[in-house]
């Protein structure tokens, strides 16, 4: 039986979810977790046949066929290295028998030589190797080179791996898919269920929950009828329009406007760090929990990401509210926390 390795990206401390994900969708395979060390990635062995499976997880960020990883240098010596890596590892026959190719390198850290300076010297390595044309648009086949400071990862990104999810409208301060993921496994909903995000944005959360969860009612506001609008053209892009209610409402006013309990909270507040965000958000944070709590059903919980934990809870006593569980998460350049609250009493 044929057997193929995938290599996995998800944000750090979503391990667990990822886990269960695979347990769920994939009844066989073999995890390799943190690959030379490096948080926020696992290497998957499974049949051939299972290969869609894993494309279709959404805990992930990022897939593609792992072809070897190694450790590598900071200085430049480190392009020899990786040249001579990459010579001995044996490409596969559709590699191989492809019309053209790239060479595309993600970099993180600090090292003397720049993706460029990687992507030249593997795609020479390459040429010479297979004698295949390089393209940099309209290519067949993509190989993808990682390195993450002294770790390096060589694969190939196909097509189907390549989600842009269904971002129409890109909001400023989105978090990934694979979070909001994740923060609905945490949520630990069950059918008939009613879900609100009531600073829901372009709508990253409510479309993961439409994605994932069945026989659940779902609910969108936001103060903003832009983002609004930007949350029903995500919607519409994954025809899921029919799922989700948008309303504008402002979430200080929740209780005014909402006549029903709510069983799960869950959303990504205003940081209050960009411009177009400028706000203090200890007051806002206080009053809105307060909302928040006078709606969530009595065994209700909210499920928040922020990177302002101390305006959370700082406002516990006052929106009586406790916490359930909490952890911190890798997202780009910062490091929020996902806390999860539950009524007192």
């Amino acid at each position: 039986m044929l057997e193929v390795k995938l290599l996995l990206t998800f944000p750090v401390g979503i391990e667990d979810v990822v886990r269960e994900e695979i347990r769920e969708k994939i009844d066989s395979c073999i995890i390799e977790e943190s690959p030379l060390d490096t948080p926020g990635k696992l290497i998957i062995q499974l049949p051939e046949s299972k290969r869609d499976v894993v494309s279709s997880l959404r805990s992930v960020d990022s897939i593609m066929d792992y072809l070897g990883s190694f450790k590598v240098d900071k200085d430049k010596s480190a392009l020899d290295k990786i040249c001579q890596e990459i010579l001995n590892i044996d490409f596969p026959e559709d590699f191989r028998n492809a019309s053209s190719f790239r060479v595309t390198c993600d970099r993180r850290g600090k090292h003397d030589y720049t993706s460029m300076d990687v992507e030249k010297a593997v795609g020479q390595v390459l040429v010479d190797k297979y004698r295949l044309k390089v393209k940099l648009e309209g290519f067949e086949a993509n190989v993808f080179i990682e390195i993450v400071e002294d770790a390096c990862f060589v694969g190939l990104l196909r097509e189907e791996y390549l989600r842009g999810r269904y971002f129409v409208f890109h909001h400023p301060a989105a978090i990934k898919p694979s979070i909001a993921y994740a923060m609905i496994k945490l949520a630990d909903v069950k059918p008939g269920m009613t879900i609100l995000d009531p600073m829901c944005g372009g709508g990253t959360i409510l479309i993961e929950a439409a994605l994932t969860l069945s026989d659940v009612k779902l609910y969108g506001f936001d103060i903003s009828e832009y983002f609004l609008e930007g949350g029903v053209l995500n919607s519409e892009a994954m025809s899921l329009s029919d799922r989700i209610i948008f309303k504008k409402v402002d979430c200080r006013n929740l209780s005014k406007i909402v006549d029903f309990k709510v069983d799960r909270i869950i959303t990504n507040p205003p940081y209050g760090t960009k411009p177009i965000f400028k706000i203090n958000p200890r007051p806002l944070y206080l009053k809105c929990l307060i909302e928040m709590s006078k709606v969530l059903a009595k065994d209700g919980k909210i499920v928040i990401i922020t990177i302002k934990p101390d305006c959370v809870k700082n406002a516990l006593d006052k929106a009586g509210l406790k916490i359930e569980h909490e952890r911190t998460v890798k997202h780009n350049d910062t490091n929020p926390e996902i806390i999860i609250l539950t009524k007192n009493g």
